[in-house]
């Protein structure tokens, strides 16, 4: 998902720069920088083009696996101090994981 999105932005401009790629509520937040002409004025198309292509990704992000990246859904992960969003598959849920604890699978902190 983020090699498309970095190819899809490097035929509009090889020299984009990512301002920020943040994991939030079972997703990611990705900020791409604004671009400007060579007059200094702000590049609106740009803008909108970046937008459109960093939401896809986030939309995409959402419904896929962060651990194997098999179709997913965001789910709610924690105990009695914290809880997190993080989007995982099914298989990954109940699977045994290191994130899961020793021997403990992440179902066991997921919801069905």
């Amino acid at each position: 998902m983020l090699t498309r999105l970095h190819t899809r932005l490097a035929a509009l401009d090889p020299e984009y720069r990512l301002e920020e790629l943040t994991p939030k509520l079972g997703g990611l937040r990705i900020y791409v920088a604004d671009r400007f002409g060579a007059d200094g004025e702000f590049d609106g198309a740009w803008a909108d083009t970046v937008a459109q292509l960093a939401d896809e990704a986030a939309v995409e992000a959402e419904r896929t696996c962060e651990l194997c990246g098999a179709p997913g859904r965001p789910r709610f992960h924690g105990d009695h101090r914290a809880t997190w969003i993080r989007t995982v598959c099914t298989g990954c849920r109940d699977a045994p994981h290191p994130g899961g604890g020793p021997g403990r699978p992440l179902g066991s902190r997921f919801p069905r």
